[in-house]
């Protein structure tokens, strides 16, 4: 049996999928919630049991994290008297929040057993990105701007256009601000955050009005394929002034569309899906990824589908994969990176992701309800903004999947002060 090790912010849904293969199973994550089944061995960031906040992630996560405790889990194997007892790593699958450029001085060594992408340079730097893709692929319009000075001058060239300011590293919407003209003005928030930002950090990105829309992606080094799409939501879906990554609805139709939209939405969801089936083939294999990996996309009014970016790892809509397909998406990707893809299956239900943010500290009650994951520990404290609970809905029809989670979340609301 091999020694498979997870490492990631939340690995808990690898984990899941891990303990149905032949490998003996290890994690190094962040997270470690209630609902965290346990592995052969396992180590954590922030451990629950011990504090009373569980503080703010973006102050206290780093993938260095994650490295020095894989340090202390592999020199565990030093007190092993017989080589036989010692338990080196075969292989390593990263989900979001590391990835193998982060693997430098000691720890190069391990890149070679790492079973997926091993060079995201190229996708990480999203101003790069854009760069390398403008002339082949539709994107919104990009620059990233020296100063504010800059900035202005581009804002004022393109004054019929909405832009928004985002980071160039990073994922699930973090740090993305929606720019007009009030944000220039003096004495405003918005002028101080341009103010104070570093620029070589940030671009400035035209805001598309439109549906978020993703597409899962596996692929060899010779073959891609389309494993489906989905909805995106965002706290702006929802009705917030934030941009932060929210959940998905699987799969993509014309229900799925419609949903946060109403009847404002007329797409052909079989010619979308298509359109998406192929561009996102063509992305990955423009960039030589393996394994599983993520196309996010804005779908505007007009019906233009603009790329926005590529995620080379698992996605958010890991555990929908599962529950719609019906496969083990963890072994489909260890297989697409030794070159062997799945034949994919029809989607069998819908499912539908949403997480809960805390819009105040808040104390945690018993959150042990159905559809509800990623529970905190009772009797901690959750801070503002911060990722409370994920809930999770599968049913053949969209509403009642949609009913279950409104269901769940009104519990979570009863069970939290």
């Amino acid at each position: 049996m091999k020694n498979l090790l997870l490492m990631g912010i939340d690995t808990r849904p690898m984990v899941n999928s891990a303990l149905n293969l032949d490998y003996k199973t290890f994690s190094v994550s962040y997270f470690k919630t209630v609902d965290f089944k346990m592995p052969f061995k396992e180590k954590h960031v922030l451990n629950q049991e011990s504090v009373i906040s569980c503080g703010r992630f973006e102050e206290n996560y780093s993938p260095m994290k994650l490295l020095q405790l894989f340090d202390e889990m592999a020199h565990e194997n030093d007190d092993a008297i017989n080589d036989s007892d010692k338990d080196e790593i075969d292989k390593i699958v990263l989900t979001t929040g590391i990835n193998a450029n982060d693997f430098c001085g000691k720890f190069e060594k391990h890149k070679k057993i790492i079973c997926g992408n091993k060079k995201t340079e190229k996708v990480d730097n999203k101003f790069k990105f854009f760069n390398s893709i403008r002339n082949k692929f539709d994107v919104p319009l990009t620059f990233q701007p020296s100063d504010i000075g800059e900035l202005n001058e581009i804002l004022q060239q393109y004054d019929n256009n909405q832009f928004i300011l985002k980071p160039l590293q990073g994922s699930g919407g973090l740090g993305i601000f929606l720019l007009n003209n009030e944000s220039l003005s003096e004495n405003n928030n918005g002028n101080e955050i341009l103010e104070n930002i570093s620029y070589e950090n940030y671009m400035i990105q035209e805001y598309i009005d439109g549906i978020n829309v993703s597409s899962s992606v596996l692929s060899s080094h010779d073959e891609q394929k389309n494993l489906i799409n989905s909805r995106l939501i965002t706290e702006h879906d929802l009705g917030n002034d934030t941009f932060e990554y929210s959940g998905n609805i699987l799969p993509l139709d014309e229900n799925s569309l419609k949903m946060f939209n109403g009847n404002q939405t007329d797409f052909d969801a079989d010619e979308l899906n298509e359109e998406m089936k192929n561009t996102s083939q063509d992305l990955i294999k423009e960039f030589g990824l393996i394994g599983s990996n993520g196309v996010d996309y804005v779908l505007d009014k007009s019906g233009q589908l603009k790329v926005i970016e590529i995620n080379p790892r698992f996605q958010g809509t890991y555990e929908l994969v599962e529950n719609v397909l019906g496969i083990n998406l963890l072994d489909a990707h260890i297989k697409a990176c030794e070159g062997e893809l799945i034949e994919i299956p029809n989607a069998e239900s819908y499912s539908i992701k949403k997480i809960i943010y805390a819009r105040k500290q808040v104390n945690i009650g018993n959150l042990n309800i159905p559809n509800v994951f990623d529970v905190p520990y009772q009797g901690v404290k959750i801070e503002k903004d911060q990722p409370l609970v994920t809930i999770i809905s599968s049913n053949n029809d969209l509403e009642k999947a949609m009913d279950d989670v409104k269901i769940a979340e009104e519990k979570v609301y009863k069970n939290i002060d």
